[in-house]
């Protein structure tokens, strides 16, 4: 039996997959989702701002002990920034850098139980 390959087709073996170019990169889409509402332009700004903030205590966890009562204040200080960054998610419309932003925050609210329970001590 003979296989005749054609080397003018595609190989995509992914069924029902179309294949072709991509239309909108993420970039487009953020866009979109900034023209959408006008007002919700500050609050991503102010979530990503929160987000940035955050995310080098985290690291700076990763690096050195911290003693019980620096545990219990970055605890206090990573909840409040997840109920904030929950409250300003709630105005602002679906999508990718929704989805993202909501993730920190469950993230701020673990490890602000982790802290809590002793794990960085």
């Amino acid at each position: 039996m003979k296989i005749f390959w054609d080397p003018n087709a595609p190989l995509d073996f992914t069924p029902g997959r179309k294949t072709g170019k991509v239309e909108k990169n993420f970039e487009v889409y953020f866009r979109e989702a900034l023209s959408r509402n006008e007002a919700s332009r500050e609050d991503f700004s102010q979530a990503v701002a929160l987000v940035e903030e955050m995310l080098p205590l985290l690291d700076r966890l990763s690096e050195d002990p911290i003693s019980r009562s620096q545990a219990e204040t970055l605890a206090d200080i990573l909840s409040e920034r997840a109920r904030q960054l929950d409250e300003l998610l709630s105005h602002l419309p679906e999508g990718p850098l929704r989805r993202t932003l909501s993730e920190a925050a469950i993230l701020f609210g673990v490890e602000a139980e982790k802290l809590r329970r002793g794990f960085y001590i």
